[in-house]
């Protein structure tokens, strides 16, 4: 019995950084999907039946968000490494809330001046967002999804530190 639990509790340990390998691999594939598509136009949904966009779409939303989330709060899952890592992952992911939104912010409106474009009618691409009207809804659920994805980006990191 005794072997049987500590294979077990070893089973669900690798299990955590499996999830955890396999949300950052979505997270990855949709960054460069979307850079892709930025830069060459690309879109899948052009080329693939909607099923299949379905189902990959749905598998990388469950890995990028259902699964981080699950990830953070499966305390039961981690072994001593991993909450240790689970929590150093957890203050650089404060300090990044306390401070990236004013250096985002900050790094916005120097491009925005940059580009030249004060008219609302001519501003640059990639800076339309600052104007866009949002509800509350969707912005809880930007903020949410984006927190997630970047625990896991710095949960990674650090494991990859750690490995050199």
């Amino acid at each position: 019995m005794t072997a049987f639990g500590a294979s077990n509790r070893q089973m669900r340990y690798r299990a955590y950084f499996w999830l955890m390998n396999a949300s950052f691999g979505a997270i990855v594939y949709s960054l460069v999907e979307l850079l892709a598509g930025r830069l060459t136009g690309f879109d899948p949904e052009d080329h693939f039946p909607p099923l299949v966009i379905t189902i990959l779409y749905s598998t990388f939303a469950i890995f990028m968000f259902v699964v981080p989330m699950f990830l953070i709060c499966a305390r039961f899952m981690r072994d001593e490494y991993a909450e240790g890592l689970w929590r150093r992952t957890s203050v650089v992911l404060a300090y990044s809330t306390a401070a990236l939104p004013l250096v985002f912010f900050i790094l916005s409106w120097l491009w925005y001046f940059a580009t030249g474009h004060t008219d609302a009618k001519l501003v640059h691409w990639s800076l339309r967002w600052l104007a866009d009207d949002i509800r509350w809804g969707e912005a809880l659920m930007i903020v949410w999804l984006g927190y997630m994805m970047v625990f896991v980006v710095i949960f990674q990191f650090l494991r990859w530190r750690d490995s050199r």
